[in-house]
Order: structure tokens, then sequence, then C-alpha cells
């Protein structure tokens, strides 16, 4: 398999750096024709789009951070007590929502009466057609991860309003509005039946058992390095030298490929796995590369150095909610430079599970885990679908 090289001037078109983003609703006010109020009531106060292809349709595609591949939306909503969007939702796309700062609800229904409540870094993946709306129940701002998969661009103008919101925008800022959103891709559904604007299909209950087995709470989780055990014969202290001392698979495709397929709290989408490395200072995996699928890092907590290229120096920092894109075929490493324990979220996307059998070592690695611990854990991994790079 063969790496690439990209330069930081290259790679700062991969890098979204929080502090510096602007608000979703003041591109809306500019260029689409819908007030800022009305953006910010159907969807939150303020959104930061963190990533999304820059050709993706429906109301969460202007000017991007991050000019991504096709299929994946990464947005942070900044909500201030009590702010919540519109009951919504979504008819083709998975809505993931990871609670950053404070807590949230998360309602779901035709009515927005089943409910659960999230905190920071806990994660709930709503599926496609139900009605679903988040809420900010702390006494303070709070930060809400939102990511929105699907299989391509046209799956995103997938957006629908229930009757009573319908209505309330009706009511509040006239048909114009309507009309306005409807050119997006948004369809708004009547009491009597009718959908105004894009065709969608009805929308789904589901119930809270069903929607349990779509939530991940990373404090009441193992990480892999227990929970996969044995099972791919590579010992503990080496799954932890090569991936992170701890890392907790919060969402993987059922039955997808590769050395961290084990044990996922949320069956996803086929092209999302969803992760978080908890890391002591210092804590660093070995230098890799993935060459099909992306391979994104978003800072949690603490501060995080992320390295690339094959000789590794290059490198830049995150801080809290920062986050940079690396592209296929880059060798790459993070590495916890705070003083105490920190949390890296890990997001690899693909067009399918089995791009997920993309991972190669370097050279210096694979002379390094040769001599360490013998060519029983090379061959042990390569039977999982990673490669070793000879020199």
């Amino acid at each position: 398999m063969q790496t690439i090289e990209v330069s930081p001037e290259d790679m700062a078109a991969h890098i979204a750096r929080f502090r510096e983003q602007e608000s979703q609703s003041a591109h809306y006010a500019e260029e689409t024709g819908i007030p800022r109020e009305a953006y910010e009531i159907m969807a939150a106060e303020t959104l930061y789009l963190m990533m999304a292809p820059e050709s993706q349709g429906g109301p969460m595609a202007q000017k991007p951070a991050i000019a991504g591949d096709s299929g994946m939306s990464v947005i942070i909503a900044r909500c201030p007590p009590g702010d919540k969007p519109l009951l919504h939702a979504h008819h083709f796309t998975v809505e993931t929502f990871m609670c950053l700062t404070g807590r949230f609800r998360i309602r779901w229904g035709s009515q927005g009466d089943q409910e659960i409540e999230i905190g920071p870094h806990d994660m709930v993946a709503v599926p496609p057609g139900v009605d679903r709306q988040f809420e900010n129940i702390t006494d303070e701002e709070a930060l809400l991860l939102v990511i929105i998969t699907g299989e391509g661009d046209e799956d995103f103008s997938d957006l629908s309003m229930p009757p009573r919101e319908t209505e309330f925008m009706q009511e509040k800022f006239g048909q114009s509005v309507i009309e306005a959103y409807t050119k997006i891709g948004t369809a708004w559904r009547h009491a009597d039946g009718r959908v105004e604007g894009p065709k969608v299909p009805a929308p789904i209950e589901v119930s809270d058992a069903e929607m349990a087995t779509r939530i991940a709470r990373v404090d009441e989780m193992q990480p892999l390095s227990v929970t996969s055990d044995d099972s791919i014969g590579v010992p503990r202290e080496v799954r932890e030298l090569v991936a992170a001392k701890n890392l907790f698979l919060l969402m993987a495709p059922e039955n997808q490929g590769g050395p961290m397929s084990h044990h996922a709290a949320i069956l996803g989408p086929d092209n999302i796995s969803v992760l978080i490395a908890e890391c002591p200072p210092g804590d660093k995996p070995l230098m890799h590369a993935h060459h099909h699928t992306v391979e994104t890092f978003m800072c949690l907590s603490g501060r995080f150095r992320i390295r690339w290229g094959s000789e590794t120096e290059e490198h830049i920092d995150l801080d809290p909610y920062d986050m940079i894109a690396v592209p296929p075929g880059v060798d790459r490493q993070f590495e916890n430079i705070s003083d105490s324990d920190a949390r890296l979220l890990v997001i690899i996307t693909g067009t399918s599970r089995e791009e997920y059998d993309d991972i190669s070592m370097p050279p210096d690695v694979t002379a390094l885990l040769r001599e360490r611990y013998g060519q029983d854990v090379i061959d042990a991994y390569n039977k999982t679908g990673v490669t070793f790079r000879e020199g």
C-alpha cells in the first residue's frame, strides 16, 4: 500500500478551528432570503458547520469550514438555556447527537413526548423518519455535536416538519418563508395529510426500547482493549500500543471489518464509525495510515497534537472542538499533550463497511512490533485486515 505526503498548506483546508467559526444563520440571512429569526427557530440559535460536502443540498450546506467527502455533515450547536429547534424529521439520513458540554434532552415521536437525557460525550443516533428535537436543559450555555450521515448528497434534502410546526411557522412568518424553505429541500406536513414541498416518506414511530439500543453512554462502557479480549490473538499491551490506552467504540456498522469491529454500543450506518480515545498524558497510538477511509479527529477535552507524514515532522495542535479530517493514504498519529487525561473524538468514514480493512503500518512500526512481540503479532493483525509495510 502506497502512502502520500500532504504539505501544511494543503492540510490547512482540512482543519476547522472552532473559535474561528461563524454562525450558519448569518449566511442564511444573506443568501437564501430566510430571516435569521426564522432560521434560528427552525434549527438552533447558533449552528457552526464544521464539515460538509460543498455540493450537498439541504439547509445545512452553507460554507462549511472543511469541504468533506459526500455522505457526512458535522455541526456544533451552541445553545443558551432552554434553546431547542422545532420538532423535525430527517427521512434518508441518520442524525446523531453527542453532548459536548452541559446536558441535553432529546425528544422524539410525532408529538415529541418520548425523551432521554444525555450528558457530556453521551451519544444517540436517531433513525431516519423519526421526528426529533434537542433542548439544552441546563442553566448555562451548552454545546451539542450533530453528525448527519447519508449515502450521497441527494439524501440530505430530506427534512420535514410535522403539522403543528408547519402551522406555527406559517402563522409567525408567512407563506413566503415556507416557500423559501421548500426551495432548499424542506417538506411541510399538514394535519389533513398534505405535504408541501419535496415528497418524503411517512414519519415512523420508535419505541423507548428500540431507542435504547441507539444510545451510547461512554462512562458506562469498557474500552476495546478489554471488550475485544484476546479474540484477535493480540495481547492487550500490544493493542493499547497500536491504538490508544482506552478506545471506546460508540458506533459502527454491523459486521464491520478491520481491527476495531468489536462490541459497538450502537449499530449504525455502513459508512461511519465513531470512537472516543481517552488518553493519559503523553498517550499516542503508533503511526498508521487509512487508505480508503477519512479519519477525522475532534478534541473533546485537553489538548492533542496531530502528526502526519512519513517523517512525522508536520503537526498541528487541537484545542477543544477543533477538528482535522486526515485524507486517505496519509500516515498519522495523535498524542495527548496536556498534563491530565483527555478525550479525542475519532470519526472514520467510507462508502461501505468493506473499506474499513484499510489500515497499514509504516516500516519502522513493522520493525518495532516484530522485534518486540514477534511475527505472531504481525500475522494476527494481518488476519484483521492490517497491512505491515516493509522497509
